[in-house]
């Protein structure tokens, strides 16, 4: 069965290449350029990772985060974003991110963080 994605970037175009991106690596990959649907989304639908920019209008990524763990505390959480220098990264920890990443994405890193997160999740559980 496949991993199953969400991806949240008020980018529309960029939710449409990491899509892309994760679906040619075999995901199963919802994309939302909205934060509060993707919050709606998860109070009724398990996605194994969430991906998530950090800078949108309505509600930065680490406020999501924070909101996300309190229904999915299980679910690997990574940012990622081209403003990374604006965040600390000690609160995005503390916020409850999994990994964070900085744009332009190198899929093969992000890629194998997930995997390898994945794995230690499955030996755990």
């Amino acid at each position: 069965m496949n991993k199953k994605i969400l991806v949240i970037d008020d980018n529309p175009s960029q939710c449409k290449v990491i899509k892309q991106l994760f679906e040619s690596c075999g995901y199963s990959v919802v994309a939302l350029d909205s934060p509060e649907e993707a919050l709606y989304l998860l109070e009724w639908k398990d996605f194994d990772v969430i991906i998530t920019d950090l800078r949108m209008p309505w509600m930065n990524g680490a406020e999501l985060c924070q909101r996300a763990r309190k229904t999915r505390p299980e679910t690997l959480i990574y940012a990622l974003s081209g403003y990374i220098h604006e965040f600390d990264r000690n609160e995005l920890l503390e916020a409850g991110f999994d990994g964070i990443f900085s744009k332009p994405i190198r899929i093969d890193l992000l890629r194998d963080a997930i995997e390898e997160d994945l794995r230690k999740l499955r030996m755990v559980g």
